[in-house]
């Protein structure tokens, strides 16, 4: 494709428009044609390096930004962006290095401190994480990513309190759907811990033991059908901790069930249909207690 006729400067801005909305295959093609006028131009080699990243070509993308650093040592931004494919790539030793020199750069860049603070929180190190996503909130309170980053760094730490908060504001904001489903997962999380924090409860076995009772009547996919929904449901949320909460389930007509009976009922079908799954949620102490009850309830009806 024939670069147009007009000034270098207006195609770089249009590129930019591109990268912006979302339309990377065209603003790839322009960067790679103002590139080869100017291969040295570490802003080109910048934004096609982002672009190529984006594009899911993480291999490509990190060549032209290591360029882009050959020549511009100190531009934070690609720093950055390396530092973020290299994640996508699970590296997270190069990432950490890369966004390191980010910030010796820009010390409260807070692209850079947000992605610090989620390198160190995938590998384990939840105290260095929140130090620096605080640093980034502070600098930018609305960013969604930053927010869900704390809440999952204090939630890691056993501060419940500022994590369903924080899970609850990224909830409240105009934050992709994607990462509003990590929140509501995040704050089922909590239930679920605060939950075994009491160690085994009695109306969980029960539950259970009235699940395998419904299921023991049911065929494999009836009892898919059941768990799947529940699944579902789970997704916007499920309040565990609220017994006044009620829900309906389409496969399972003329009831109503609290949010912990369905977590119950969904946890039983799961190991009716795949026993060795993880749904994320741990009630093993409560299955083996409802085990015992269920093999008590079959000797006593063989004893009949």
């Amino acid at each position: 494709m024939a670069l147009p006729i007009s000034p270098v400067m207006d195609h770089f801005d249009l590129a930019l428009k591109l990268l912006a909305a979302g339309r990377l295959d065209e603003a790839r093609i322009y960067l790679e044609e103002l590139l080869a006028l100017d291969p040295d131009n570490p802003n080109l080699l910048y934004n096609l390096g982002l672009c190529y990243v984006d594009l899911g070509q993480l291999d490509k993308g990190i060549e032209l930004l290591n360029r882009c650093l050959q020549i511009a040592p100190h531009h934070s931004h690609a720093c950055v962006a390396l530092g973020i494919a290299y994640q996508k790539k699970g590296d997270l030793a190069q990432a950490r290095e890369a966004i390191s020199r980010a910030l010796a750069a820009d010390p409260k860049n807070p692209v850079a401190l947000k992605n610090l603070g989620a390198v160190l929180g995938r590998e384990g190190d939840s105290l260095r994480a929140l130090y620096y996503l605080r640093q980034s909130y502070q600098a930018d309170p609305q960013d969604p990513q930053t927010v869900y980053g704390l809440a999952f760094a204090y939630m890691e730490m056993g501060d419940i309190e500022p994590a369903q908060k924080h899970f609850q504001m990224v909830l409240d904001m105009p934050a992709p759907e994607e990462l509003r489903a990590l929140a509501r997962n995040g704050l089922r999380e909590i239930a679920v811990r605060e939950l075994k924090a009491r160690g085994p409860r009695m109306d969980v076995v029960f539950y259970l033991l009235d699940a395998m009772r419904l299921f023991s009547v049911k065929s494999l996919d009836e009892v898919r059908e059941v768990a799947f929904e529940i699944g579902l449901q789970g997704q916007y949320g499920l309040d565990i901790n609220d017994p006044k909460e009620t829900h309906v389930l389409r496969s399972l007509p003329g009831r109503t069930f609290s949010a912990l009976e369905l977590l119950c009922i969904m946890y039983a079908g799961f190991k009716r249909i795949e026993p060795g799954i993880d749904i994320g949620v741990d009630l093993g102490e409560e299955w083996e207690m409802a085990e015992r009850l269920e093999g008590e309830e079959r000797f006593s009806d063989l004893k009949c």
